[in-house]
């Protein structure tokens, strides 16, 4: 998994404003606020609904809305962290499954090695987005989970 995938999967240049092809970068990016359209991109990838994209970013479904009306709109800094964390985790998911379809489900499914939580629900916080990916890192080097 590379940057550079996950901000193609945040909306690449045409929707952040600029290549982000470092880790710096992208951290200036969610400090600045990720634009609202990288909200709805990953939305849509990740197959979720907006309830399941508001409990996501600890935002709540009427502020979604809000942002939405105003196509220049940015994220918060935190909310945009919580975006990037969930397309970075998706990206992952996606290398260790090789394909979208199993990565959906996997994220929102209860799992064994994560004492049988769902990985979408563990991503709102930095320590549980860790077990999710050592869970992933098992996965990919075939250690009993």
């Amino acid at each position: 998994m590379s940057i550079a995938e996950v901000a193609e999967l945040l909306g690449g240049p045409k929707i952040l404003g600029a290549k982000i092809s470092t880790q710096l970068k992208m951290a200036d990016a969610v400090d600045h606020g990720l634009p609202t359209d990288s909200l709805d991109r990953v939305k849509i990838i990740l197959g979720l609904s907006d309830a399941e994209v508001a409990h996501a970013l600890g935002i709540s479904l009427k502020t979604i809305n809000r942002l939405r009306k105003d196509p220049n709109r940015y994220l918060s800094s935190q909310a945009s962290d919580r975006l990037y964390r969930l397309a970075r985790l998706f990206q992952l998911t996606h290398d260790v499954l090789e394909s979208p379809e199993s990565a959906r489900e996997w994220l929102r499914s209860a799992q064994i090695g994560l004492d049988n939580r769902v990985p979408l629900d563990l991503m709102t916080s930095e320590a549980g987005s860790r077990e999710v990916e050592a869970l992933l890192m098992r996965i990919e080097y075939g250690v009993i989970s």
